[in-house]
């Protein structure tokens, strides 16, 4: 056996073993499943003009995927603005994350959870405090508020509402 052939077996024997999977995270609790109210394909209403289509999703296993595609903007003027988020559950922090980009490049980290029955997730841009809150509505449909503060979340002044209505199949 060659010097080459020896090196190499013993490289082999002696590598570490690969690292074990971390162990399955049971993504059938509570806190889990708490935005699951939001998953579903929508019509985004601002006022009562349809604005947007949102497809919401759970995938690989416990998080949950935004697909959101807006055709009408403020005063009906016709836009082209495409987002995207991932929103996970994170035991350690209790609590959720959610991170957002859209087709402009922009993106968000957002932290948050349940407040009152709504989701409410924040995030910082320099002195600016977003707040994005997502709460389920008897008639079966969900409200979309965002907010932002300059003063620390003293004060909030409204930035958008969205009502997401189940989208009917045709």
């Amino acid at each position: 056996m060659s010097l080459l052939a020896l090196l190499l077996l013993a490289a082999q024997t002696t590598a570490a073993a690969p690292p074990s999977a971390p162990p399955k995270v049971d993504c059938t609790d509570a806190d889990h499943r708490a935005f699951d109210f939001w998953v579903g394909y929508w019509d985004v209403y601002a006022g009562t003009t349809k604005v947007a289509h949102s497809r919401i999703e759970k995938i690989v296993g416990c998080a949950i995927s935004e697909t959101f595609d807006q055709d009408v903007g403020p005063g009906g003027k016709p836009v082209d603005y495409h987002g995207r988020s991932i929103s996970s559950y994170v035991p350690a922090d209790k609590g959720w994350r959610q991170f957002y980009t859209d087709n402009g490049g922009a993106a968000a980290m957002l932290t948050g959870g349940i407040t009152g029955g709504a989701m409410v997730l924040l995030s910082r841009n320099g002195p600016v405090t977003n707040r994005m809150t997502v709460k389920p509505n008897p008639d079966g449909s969900v409200t979309q508020r965002g907010e932002f503060s300059t003063d620390e979340g003293k004060t909030w002044k409204p930035g958008y509402e969205f009502t997401y209505r189940k989208h009917a199949a045709t």
